[in-house]
């Protein structure tokens, strides 16, 4: 849970410097309605989940420290928003979006074998996966308007 937790600050840090970033004509939008709406939902979701897990699994995964440091490792497999171009920025947060799903898939499916699933993890695995599939829809729109242009 404690790379569930960094993965989640991951999203809400590097969504919130592409909100910070972006720039050109689709500025507005992508400031706004896309970076974010992405970086405070996920915001949220980084409190809800580390309560969740101290809740379950204990206090090391509300550790700031550690969190971060997870956060960090996540990070720099993925390219800095400040390194991309507008359209370049939407496709880095496409595919963190697609990761975290796949990564969320997996946690998911190795919590129930082992039986640490509670029903309110579930649920919150479950509603966090919702959200991010809705990112990923705008993303994909967003880097569809790129590539017609």
């Amino acid at each position: 849970m404690l790379e569930y937790c960094g993965f989640l600050r991951m999203i809400h840090l590097w969504f919130h410097g592409a909100h910070h970033l972006t720039s050109g004509q689709s500025f507005s939008g992508d400031h706004v309605n896309l970076y974010g709406k992405i970086y405070t939902e996920v915001q949220d979701q980084v409190d809800g989940a580390i309560e969740k897990s101290i809740g379950l699994f204990g206090e090391e995964c509300g550790d700031p420290i550690e969190v971060t440091k997870k956060a960090l490792e996540i990070m720099m497999e993925y390219p800095s928003p400040i390194e991309q171009s507008p359209a370049g920025i939407a496709a880095v947060g496409l595919q963190i979006e697609r990761d975290y799903l796949e990564f969320s898939k997996a946690l998911y499916t190795g919590l129930k074998k082992s039986g640490d699933l509670s029903l309110g993890l579930d649920d919150f695995i479950m509603a966090n996966s919702s959200a991010h599939e809705t990112f990923v829809y705008l993303l994909q729109r967003r880097v569809k308007s790129e590539v017609e242009r």
